[in-house]
């Protein structure tokens, strides 16, 4: 695919910072209390059937964990007769319950573990239980506000052992969830990755780059710009902000990221290439994040029209990263070239 660049233009790349978080668990003698033997899980039939969209919701809860370390030793299935969710029953299961169930919680990690005596003290059994009434559709673009996918990403986090967590973390303790780019959204973050290394060691050894139009300030998630149409002349400055972490556990090299306009919005808009308006040289640390403030000039040239602000993240793939598909985003801002 070709793209069109202006000639000579220089982006400017301003730092913002970020709020600062890290994984947390509980211990027992100075030893974390995780699973110390992989669990096997059995996915609910009677809730969670085997094709639509809360069965991606499900895979895509445990995965976007369990990709990183393949601690889990089986999936299975319970028969689609049997409807409970019981806890204690040796099955580490997980399905969708009524709200009420939940004391009105969007989701419920049920954990058993032993008395801490001597030693250490592992996960014995966890099942979890999410809301039946959540909107489980992938989102995409600068979607604001907790769903069934990241519900159940929340979820199997305190599945593998991890407490609530402050900054950007799917682990936060309210809504709203945070959006990263691409078309599966529902994601972890930096810190919710480092410690599932720190945990159970990866099993590969990748970075793997993260775009979003939201961010945490002053630990409140906020869309960075506005969701609203700002007025903007032809050759003229302005800028957009976004943030970009780095879930993998090495260092990136430097790679390309480029701001670009388009009438046509997610999921389509990810897909193209061109109005290409400022492009910058990049490189993230393992488990890396930052807020930017990306400028770039209206070209003189673009037609009038409102446009969607995309952020592509390494669009010439050089970086050989854990997951492919979530390096583009969107500002929650629209441009509206009218003079």
């Amino acid at each position: 695919m070709t793209h069109s660049k202006v000639a000579g233009l220089v982006g400017v790349l301003a730092l913002l910072g970020g709020e600062a978080g890290a994984a947390a668990w509980d211990t027992c003698n100075g030893s974390p209390v995780k699973w110390y033997s992989g669990p096997v899980v059995y996915r609910n039939r009677c809730s969670i059937p085997d094709t639509g969209n809360v069965n991606t919701a499900y895979w895509n809860g445990l995965r976007q964990w369990d990709d990183l370390s393949h601690l889990v030793r089986g999936f299975n299935v319970n028969p689609v007769t049997d409807c409970g969710l019981d806890h204690s029953d040796g099955q580490n299961e997980i399905g969708l319950c009524d709200r009420a169930a939940l004391d009105g919680n969007n989701g419920v990690t049920y954990s058993t573990v032993g008395v801490c005596f001597i030693g250490s003290n592992g996960i014995d059994e966890a099942d979890v239980c999410i809301a039946s009434d959540l909107d489980f559709t992938p989102r995409n673009g600068s979607a604001f506000g907790t769903s069934g996918r990241s519900t159940f990403v929340h979820e199997a986090g305190h599945f593998f052992g991890f407490k609530h967590e402050g900054g950007h973390s799917i682990l936060r303790t309210s809504p709203p969830h945070l959006v990263t780019g691409g078309y599966e959204a529902s994601t972890l973050w930096p810190t919710n990755a480092q410690g599932m290394r720190d945990l159970y060691a990866y099993s590969q050894t990748k970075p793997n780059l993260l775009p979003s139009s939201m961010g945490v300030v002053g630990d409140v998630a906020q869309t960075l710009d506005p969701a609203l149409t700002r007025a903007v002349c032809r050759n003229t400055a302005t800028s957009v902000k976004f943030y970009v972490g780095n879930m993998g556990n090495v260092a990136t090299p430097t790679y390309s990221m480029r701001v670009r306009l388009s009438p046509t919005a997610p999921p389509l808009g990810y897909s193209e290439s061109t109005n290409v308006v400022a492009t910058f040289s990049h490189s993230m640390a393992a488990f890396a994040e930052g807020t930017y403030s990306l400028g770039f000039m209206v070209p003189a040239g673009l037609p009038f029209n409102t446009y969607h602000v995309y952020l592509d993240l390494d669009p010439a793939g050089v970086v050989d990263e854990l997951r492919e598909n979530d390096n583009t985003t969107v500002s929650a801002m629209l441009l509206r070239v009218d003079c």
